[in-house]
């Protein structure tokens, strides 16, 4: 959610404020303290600056309205700027926190008394991403208020190809993910972006995705609904990387394709296909490629 929104924080930011303009993103080392937010956005809003503080939560936190209290007032004691705080929520959950907020430290006796904002995703209409101001938030569709379907999640795929915004399809097969959780959808959804992988599997946004899983041990989850462990997720980032270096050949050097894909199967190594491929990127020469691949395995 952070990365989508850092990609596209005027369509967050018409989302939140609508009439607002985006102006720059705040360094959250603020004057020497560090405030842990999940964003910080300067933008002017009814010809006023001020500072937009977005939390993105999956689950439900019973603390939640007190650390945004905390974060806004110490946002706003090292910033000259008015300070608006909004929570999304991804998932429907009980136990969500809604606003104000009463700092009461003497029984009866308010001490702050704090708003902010809650937003639902499930309870926002899919209309409001289809808008040209936020159609940068278009892979959130599946998040959205009877969203949770594959007909929604065709939708999606059309509208962004539609709109020529193939880049943030990774970021649509993520939530979409979120919304339809395993069995058949599950599989649905797998063979489904499996099917596109082509359109955006050397998006930096993609390669985003396959790390952070793989450190998380998702990146198997990715795939189906964000759920499988640590093992599945190894052996899939093991076999897309062994796909990407096989691309990578084809695409330089296209008749030690089929030498690539006999010598890919027998590397297990993530870090030595990833060493292969930058070779490969950086080799001048056809001998020098047919090395890289004949070499490979014998050093893990």
């Amino acid at each position: 959610m952070k990365e989508l929104a850092r990609q596209e924080p005027q369509a967050l930011v018409s989302l939140l404020l609508p009439g607002a303009v985006f102006l720059t993103t705040i360094d959250k080392e603020l004057r020497g303290r560090t405030v842990e937010a999940d964003l910080l956005f300067k933008v002017i809003w009814h010809r006023v600056e001020i500072i937009l503080h977005v939390e993105f939560q999956r689950k439900a936190d019973k603390n939640m309205a007190h650390r945004v209290w905390e974060y806004n007032v110490l946002t706003r004691c090292v910033e000259p700027y008015p300070v608006y705080s909004v929570v999304i929520y991804l998932i429907k959950e009980d136990g969500i926190v809604e606003p104000p907020y009463i700092l009461e430290e003497v029984p009866g006796e308010p001490a702050h008394i704090f708003f902010f904002r809650n937003i639902k995703l499930w309870e926002v209409s899919p209309e409001e991403f289809k808008l040209e101001e936020s159609e940068g938030l278009l892979p959130w569709l599946p998040l959205t208020a009877g969203g949770n379907s594959r007909e929604v999640v065709e939708e999606m795929i059309a509208e962004l190809q539609a709109r020529e915004r193939a880049d943030l399809l990774p970021y649509g097969w993520v939530f979409a993910g979120l919304a339809l959780k395993g069995g058949a959808d599950g599989e649905w959804l797998k063979e489904r972006f499996n099917s596109m992988k082509d359109l955006f599997q050397e998006s930096p946004v993609y390669q985003i995705i396959v790390k952070e899983g793989l450190e998380k041990g998702l990146q198997q989850g990715l795939q189906q609904g964000l759920q499988q462990g640590l093992q599945q997720g190894l052996q899939q980032a093991v076999q897309q990387t062994r796909q990407l270096l096989v691309y990578r050949v084809q695409k330089r050097f296209p008749i030690l394709a089929p030498l690539a894909q006999e010598q890919v199967v027998l590397i297990e190594d993530l870090e030595v296909l990833h060493s292969m491929i930058n070779a490969v990127i950086d080799a001048d020469t056809i001998e020098e490629v047919r090395g890289i691949l004949e070499g490979a395995h014998q050093s893990q």
